[in-house]
């Protein structure tokens, strides 16, 4: 164990010498990272959102997912709506892509280049994946589970569940996979707050407009419709759900240190993003001169936090607090 410490250390020593290996590593890491999101996205929405678009008995079951991807495939039922004969997959992966474009620029100008960059990729992944996997779709669509009078029900949780830990995954290593998600990361890093209202509004609208055209193209079946309104619904809730379980980005924690080093404060402003409070102190058993720092960080940075403390000084005294609300 020690000699594993030992090596990280060194590792550590290494990398802070050659800056621009470990922000290689650093990108390398998070492509790969960004790959695998959008594999679990891609996988996902195949072949459970849309198990088989080419099938007629589960053509007209697909579920609405709100955000980029719903608007596709909004888009997608006006096309076939109209006698359009283009690949289904293939139009999804066109549309997916595009619409990210200018969600993308957003995030590259207000949020971050690296994080759009990442992001870009992931949707790009994301479009190319959704075409890989539909051989899938058709293998599981046969499936009665998943096909049968009652599958559009587990699809809904089994798409939502792949979904969710698509974009958690991305959130908790400061990517996105594009869409929503660059305006949440925006906000959530800005303001402090989520853009849950906002979005809920988005997909409701998106889930609708999905439902009117479900019933026009069904005729005087609208039982579809109204089936997958509801059942999209489901899909919404279980994804939220698994988001806020995974990623504690929005959570704030308040984290006071007491240092004697008065060069702590200048330490924790050059690694993170946040402000920070100094308030004149003295031990009151010692005696001597210390500074009360306090931060108000995202729950997911606390260990980090506390690792930068204990390096640059290994005597500091450190208390965490969680928060309800922070304003200002």
């Amino acid at each position: 164990m020690k000699s594993l410490i030992k090596l990280k250390k060194k590792t550590e020593t290494y990398l802070y010498d050659h800056y621009l290996l470990k922000e290689g590593l650093s990108f390398t890491k998070l492509v790969i990272i960004s790959a695998i999101c959008a594999a679990i996205f891609a996988f996902g929405f195949d072949c459970f959102i849309t198990p088989d678009l080419t099938n007629p008995t589960t053509a007209n079951m697909t579920i609405a997912t709100g955000g980029v991807s719903g608007i596709s495939q909004n888009i997608i039922l006006i096309c076939q709506m109209c006698g359009s004969k283009v690949d289904p997959y293939y139009l999804q992966s066109i549309l997916y892509f595009c619409i990210n474009i200018p969600i993308l620029l957003f995030g590259f100008f207000f949020v971050g280049k690296k994080f759009a960059v990442v992001s870009a990729i992931n949707v790009g992944l994301s479009s190319l994946f959704v075409s890989v996997f539909k051989s899938f779709a058709t293998v599981i669509a046969a499936n009665q589970f998943i096909s049968g009078p009652y599958g559009i029900l587990p699809r809904a949780i089994f798409g939502a569940m792949t979904v969710a830990v698509s974009s958690a995954v991305a959130f908790k290593h400061e990517i996105s996979c594009g869409g929503m998600d660059v305006i949440s990361y925006y906000f959530s890093m800005r303001k402090s707050t989520s853009v849950g209202k906002y979005n809920v509004l988005i997909n409701a609208c998106v889930i609708s407009l999905f439902s009117i055209l479900t019933c026009v193209s069904s005729g005087s079946n609208w039982t579809n419709g109204v089936i997958g309104l509801f059942v999209s619904i489901v899909y919404l809730f279980v994804t939220m759900l698994v988001i806020d379980f995974i990623n504690v980005r929005n959570k704030k924690i308040q984290i006071q240190i007491i240092t004697e080093k008065s060069n702590l404060n200048n330490v924790l402003l050059a690694n993170f993003p946040h402000g920070t409070t100094i308030t004149k102190a003295h031990g009151g058993y010692s005696g001597n001169e210390k500074e009360i720092i306090t931060m108000i960080v995202s729950s997911f940075e606390v260990s980090r936090v506390v690792k930068v403390v204990r390096k640059g000084d290994p005597h500091a005294f450190i208390s965490v607090t969680s928060l309800i609300q922070v304003y200002g």
